[in-house]
């Protein structure tokens, strides 16, 4: 009799259990992917004139409303606290740490669109050319400064060695 009750209640439980789950009706499951990259770093719409920023290799765009960077070949600007990066003017930007952002972005000067904008404009076309051209001029003054310093150091050298000797020949003019 113990053995009946026990059935009795597995088959009833497991009847249950079958109603329950059958009656529910169909199950709906649903899968939400939802991925917040934010907004687009800056939209333009159409290659920029650039305006080259003196004494650095840096271009900014002046008829954009937010600040837009060339750079050593890529296109650079900061967005909501942080710094984006792309290869072309219109995307796809990529966030890029703080401290990778070059120094000569950071250190243009806060009023540069007042500053520069009574400067030549680069048309989008000729920008890379234009970039080049700087870049190479900016290293043959470098290269000429560094010339000169080196004249200058063999200069003092020289002059140093004849002081030497100077001072040699008065030593054993007094010593006679």
């Amino acid at each position: 009799m113990v053995r009946r009750r026990k059935t009795g209640w597995v088959v009833s439980g497991l009847g249950t259990l079958l109603a329950v789950v059958f009656a529910a009706g169909p199950a709906r499951s649903e899968v939400n992917v939802n991925v917040n990259i934010g907004p687009p770093a800056v939209v333009v719409a159409g290659p920029p004139e650039m305006i080259p920023v003196q004494r650095s290799m840096v271009y900014f765009a002046p008829g954009v409303e937010v600040d837009l960077f060339y750079h050593a070949g890529f296109w650079w600007t900061p967005n909501q606290g942080r710094w984006f990066r792309s290869r072309s003017y219109d995307g796809p930007w990529v966030i890029i740490a703080p401290r990778a952002v070059p120094v000569s972005i950071v250190r243009v000067p806060r009023e540069y669109r007042k500053i520069y904008d009574h400067e030549h404009r680069i048309p989008y076309g000729q920008l890379k050319k234009h970039y080049t051209t700087r870049d190479r001029e900016r290293r043959e003054r470098r290269g000429e400064w560094k010339e000169m310093k080196k004249e200058r150091k063999e200069m003092r050298k020289e002059h140093r060695k004849e002081g030497k000797e100077e001072r040699r020949e008065y030593g054993k003019e007094r010593g006679r």
